[in-house]
Order: C-alpha cells, then structure tokens, then sequence
C-alpha cells in the first residue's frame, strides 16, 4: 500500500484511490408532491411471544405478512418513528431522507440510503420510489 496517492495494482501500476469530493450526481429528484400516499411507522419494543422484542405499526415482525401495498412505479413518503434506538432498513430499493425530527436532513443523510438510523423518540421522512421490481418488498 502507498500511502503517498494510490494501491499498487495487480500488474504492479499505481491507481488512483482518492476519494472524490461528489460521489453521484445522477440521484433521483423525487419530490413530496410526486407521492401517491404518505404512510406512518412506528418502530417500537413490545411483549412478543412471551418476551420482549420489535413491534412495527403495533404488530410483531413477520417477514410473511404483508403491510404494504404499493404500484409499481408509485412514489411514497413514508414517516418512521421509533420509541428506542434502531436502524430501519428497505430491501431493493433506495430512498432519500426528506426531513428528521422536522428539520433537514443531517449531512450523513444526503444521498440514496437503503438504511436509517433512529434515536430514541426520532422521526424521519424518507421518500422513495417502487419500481424495477414486481413482487414484495421487505423493511424491518
């Protein structure tokens, strides 16, 4: 490894490994009056089966039950909230952070996520978009 500007390659070249100042230019520009429907969830610790565990909207997690229908193609805003600290995680699609606890997105939040990170009491709005995919879309 160099330390001077870039990793030595496999044919023994040097290559660029900086890091450059904007990742991605090309993110997609969803905007609040595109969504079909603003959902609510709330992330909380419940009694589950006896113990204790994670309640989404009131309900034990089950990756087969189904609580969302969207079109494809449909836009949403989704508002999570969360009664302890918890990441919230969407499977096959990206979403933008709109707004946390009523303010702008913090810096870690620009950019297309797949992952949110909730404070004990946070709320965020995240906006995204169903499409490329027909079929059933997993979050927890």
């Amino acid at each position: 490894m160099s330390l001077a500007g870039g990793d030595e390659g496999l044919a023994g070249e040097f290559v660029n490994s900086r890091i450059p100042r904007t990742l991605s230019i090309d993110l997609p520009a969803w905007r609040r009056s595109d969504a079909a429907r603003v959902r609510d969830f709330s992330f909380r610790v419940g009694r589950l089966r006896g113990d204790h565990g994670w309640l989404i909207g009131g309900l034990p997690f089950d990756p087969a039950r189904s609580d969302v229908t969207a079109g494809l193609g449909e836009v949403e805003v989704w508002r999570l909230v969360a009664d302890v600290h918890h990441p919230i995680h969407l499977h096959l699609v990206g979403f933008r952070v709109l707004s946390r606890s009523g303010r702008p997105p913090l810096p870690h939040d620009a950019g297309l996520k797949d992952t949110v990170s909730l404070r004990p009491g946070e709320a965020v709005e995240i906006i995204t978009r169903f499409d490329g995919y027909r079929g059933r879309y997993l979050f927890h």
